[in-house]
């Protein structure tokens, strides 16, 4: 049998009452809307099962997908759950969604359309009515909603796609989910368990939303055979955190519901970034590639430099095998080559190297370092470049502060920079990141430079946001901190000289600060739950503000 006759096509344009004429037209339709090909693909893997046949299908049509594995890892490995989605495609992104899942979930089950629930091997894992659908009479409407709220209550994961329908033109503009139906968020808010949102970033073919505009029946035709329009293209998903019951108890309103529902799904979206030009301007630049990073410097000359420190009264403090050291460049000449070294592969991680083979600069030579020293393993473990101000301004002027090369400092400041402390390119290595010491230890070690010259009254510093963030989460964080943190005082004296142009819907950004509720764990969670790979504030951004730390630029 195959997945879609000549008479059905015909029934669903209508001709059916034609008889004979109507089945041809139907076959002619069949042929011109590539269903046909359809048919052939199915009756040659019909006899497959579960994943096999999924797996079959897809590479048959020739179908790629991208899904962080950070992300799979959100998917509960027991306990019953539901997952919404978005429904771009109509009937690849419920394949999708079956194969991801039950690979997972073996117990997975899809409230899915017409189409999938024509497909034989996949009959197991569909619920066999789906209450969301315009097509539904009251009477099976309760029985789906019934037989879903069964398989839940048994442990089971099931999932849905609210909108009930193929995302289509709205307003004749984006391409998205019709308003959620309403029976689908009463299910959800009745069932009491976890929920996640999955968004799948794809669309269909151009003919079939010029079909879509004309008639729905139109629509309905051409949607089985857009599993073939897919070939060569990349669909894209994203898994969102688990919203967990509590937070959706906080919801008694169901139009509230829905909305919250419907953001935390598409709010997934924003990590897509839109694709720059396929060709270069001819006058653009291409990044060199990445030098070798110098080898390590030798660690007798490391340790040479270490005792003449402590020799000399610049070590700030011991803590067990650690100890902090605060030193200029022309007592460290082998040490500060070291810190460059360890900068440059700290910084390479997290994309934001300088791809020399190590990273020093002018300032490095006229600035003071403070670094941590593991006195067990003999390594630097993490350091500080600090500029004390009344020096560097009276040999310098303002230029010779590194965030003049960033941002331009108006003569107002004069007198403030000549009592600051400017901070700035710290790091701990990737070994040590994951322990609470190092980075503590760097801070006391702090207080003990504003201790040694307290005719200092400010820290000032610059604190980078890694390019591995999207641009959507970047511009909410810079969004964030100017909401809260901002001095506009001082903010009127410092200018960035290439300022980071932050887009953002209004109602995204609304509804990530209404929920945020100007709690920065709650932000961070925000953002969390949006990047893939667990990305979350940076941590610096994060103990500065604890510190009550203020935005100026």
């Amino acid at each position: 049998m195959s997945l879609v006759s000549a008479k059905e096509v015909a029934a669903v344009i209508n001709i059916d009452k034609y008889g004979v004429l109507g089945t041809f037209i139907g076959w002619v339709f069949l042929h011109i809307l590539r269903i046909s090909k359809l048919n052939r693909i199915y009756n040659k893997h019909k006899d497959k099962e579960k994943i096999t046949f999924l797996n079959a299908i897809l590479d048959e049509v020739q179908i790629n997908f991208e899904i962080p594995e950070e992300d799979l890892k959100r998917i509960p490995k027991e306990g019953a759950f539901i997952s919404i989605s978005n429904h771009p495609l109509g009937g690849v992104d419920g394949i999708l969604l079956l194969k991801l899942l039950l690979e997972n979930r073996p117990d997975f089950k899809i409230v899915a359309n017409f189409l999938l629930r024509r497909i034989e091997p996949l009959e197991p894992y569909v619920m066999p009515v789906n209450p969301f659908e315009d097509r539904k009479e009251a009477k099976s409407s309760v029985s789906g909603l019934k037989n879903a709220l069964v398989h839940l209550q048994e442990g089971h994961a099931l999932g849905i796609f609210p909108a009930g329908e193929v995302s289509t033109y709205r307003d004749g503009k984006l391409i998205v989910d019709r308003p959620w139906e309403e029976v689908a968020i009463k299910l959800i808010h009745k069932a009491k368990v976890p929920v996640i949102p999955i968004y799948f970033h794809a669309k269909n073919s151009r003919l079939f939303y010029f079909l879509s505009r004309i008639s729905d029946t139109l629509r309905t035709a051409k949607l089985p055979s857009e599993l073939l329009t897919q070939k060569a293209r990349t669909i894209k998903v994203r898994i969102g955190k688990v919203i967990p019951v509590k937070e959706q108890e906080e919801y008694d309103n169901l139009e509230d519901f829905q909305v919250f529902l419907r953001k935390k799904t598409y709010m997934l979206a924003n990590t897509f970034a839109s694709e720059g030009p396929l060709i270069k301007p001819p006058n653009l630049r291409i990044a060199k590639p990445p030098k070798e990073v110098i080898p390590p410097i030798a660690t007798d000359e490391l340790i040479r430099e270490i005792e003449y420190l402590r020799a000399n009264d610049f070590r700030l403090l011991q803590s067990k095998n650690f100890e902090v050291f605060f030193a200029k460049s022309n007592k460290i000449p082998n040490i500060l080559k070291e810190i460059g070294r360890l900068r440059e592969l700290t910084f390479r991680e997290v994309g934001e190297g300088t791809n020399n083979a190590f990273d020093l600069d002018a300032y490095d030579h006229y600035y003071h370092h403070l670094f941590l020293w593991d006195n067990e393993q003999q390594i630097i473990v993490g350091a500080y470049r600090m500029g004390l101000g009344k020096p560097i301004f009276e040999e310098h002027g303002l230029d010779g502060f590194y965030i003049n090369s960033l941002f331009r400092l108006e003569p107002e400041l004069n007198s403030m920079m000549e009592k600051t402390i400017e901070m700035g390119r710290a790091f701990v290595v990737k070994d040590y990141q994951q322990k609470p010491m190092p980075l503590f230890l760097l801070w006391k070690g702090i207080v003990h430079v504003t201790l040694r010259y307290p005719e200092y009254k400010y820290l000032i510093g610059g604190v980078s946001i890694s390019n591995q963030f999207s641009n959507f989460s970047k511009s909410l964080m810079i969004e964030f901190m100017k909401s809260h943190y901002y001095d506009p005082y001082l903010a009127q004296y410092i200018h960035p000289k290439k300022e980071y142009k932050v887009k953002l819907k209004d109602a995204d950004k609304d509804f990530v600060f209404d929920s945020s509720k100007a709690d920065m764990v709650k932000f961070d969670k925000i953002i969390d739950e949006i990047e893939p790979g667990s990305l979350r504030m940076p941590v610096l951004i994060k103990k500065y503000v604890k510190q009550n730390a203020r935005v100026v630029a």
